[in-house]
């Protein structure tokens, strides 16, 4: 969705609570809002209220008119529709990850989730309410990654779990608390995949691990210091999967493993060196 379309959706949006809110003083009637009532995809131009049904009708300029979720939602895999009862995030979510008991760990931009503060990081269970797990991040938490009872965070944050933790951190999966481990990354950490005992993480530093890397390393997951892996990317890298020997990295570069590979590549697993698997994405 563009910037234009998107404020003018916003714009419709409001004008229609606006008259919901008008027609409920006009009536005398205390006034409810429902977080969750449908919003056109066009202009309102008519509304009538059933009190006797408790229907309202609306005519207007749209084709669809549907509930909306705008930062985060629960979705039945098999109907596709959002769980309304799921606590909802008031502003971006960047990273979610199964709790593995049918709950999530989500990172982002929010400051609340459902009615419970949560900066930036939380836990919601698997009937959709907020734990009372809370670390508490200062910035951005971009990308989560779980590992046993560690949850691993990385984003542009300088304080999470209690700790000061530059932009990559790894944190009790049930208490919140950051552990010992720490990284200490220059940069921005955007993606993170764990394998056994290595995490491995990419983004914009260039020093990780109290070592020099270029956007990608991987780490000790006991020490947190940075092994000699060393694939070297000329850009950001935004996203990583590990998949047996190899690691697949995806992002804004133009040379990685020591090889031309522009925007995504395969990396061995042992040398970091690249494969000769090559998509060569135009952007």
């Amino acid at each position: 969705m563009n910037l234009h379309v998107k404020k003018e959706y916003t714009l419709k949006s409001t004008l229609l609570v606006l008259i919901l809110f008008l027609s409920a003083i006009v009536n005398g009637q205390n006034l409810v809002l429902e977080e969750h009532w449908a919003q056109p995809n066009g202009a309102v131009r008519a509304i009538v209220k059933d009190t006797i049904n408790n229907i309202v009708y609306l005519g207007g300029d749209f084709t669809s008119i549907d509930p909306t979720e705008p930062y985060g939602a629960q979705i039945d895999a098999a109907t596709g529709t959002p769980n309304f009862n799921f606590a909802n995030p008031n502003g971006t979510v960047y990273a979610s990850i199964s709790d593995g008991s049918g709950g999530w760990y989500i990172g982002g931009g929010f400051s609340m989730v459902g009615d419970s503060v949560r900066n930036r990081i939380a836990h919601i269970n698997g009937a959709g309410q907020v734990t009372a797990w809370n670390p508490n991040a200062d910035g951005f938490v971009v990308c989560l990654a779980l590992s046993g009872s560690t949850v691993y965070a990385g984003g542009n944050f300088s304080i999470i779990g209690g700790q000061a933790r530059n932009r990559i951190a790894a944190l009790d999966a049930t208490t919140g608390l950051g552990t010992t481990w720490n990284p200490n990354a220059s940069g921005v950490v955007s993606s993170l995949a764990v394998s056994g005992t290595t995490v491995y993480a990419g983004g914009d530093f260039i020093t990780i691990g109290g070592q020099a890397r270029n956007r990608i390393t991987a780490l000790d997951a006991t020490t947190g210091l940075a092994t000699t892996w060393d694939p070297n990317a000329s850009g950001s890298v935004w996203s990583l999967a590990v998949s047996g020997s190899t690691i697949y990295a995806g992002g804004n570069f133009s040379t990685i493993g020591g090889q031309t590979r522009n925007r995504i590549a395969a990396l061995d697993v042992t040398t970091g060196l690249a494969t000769t698997w090559n998509p060569n994405a135009d952007n």
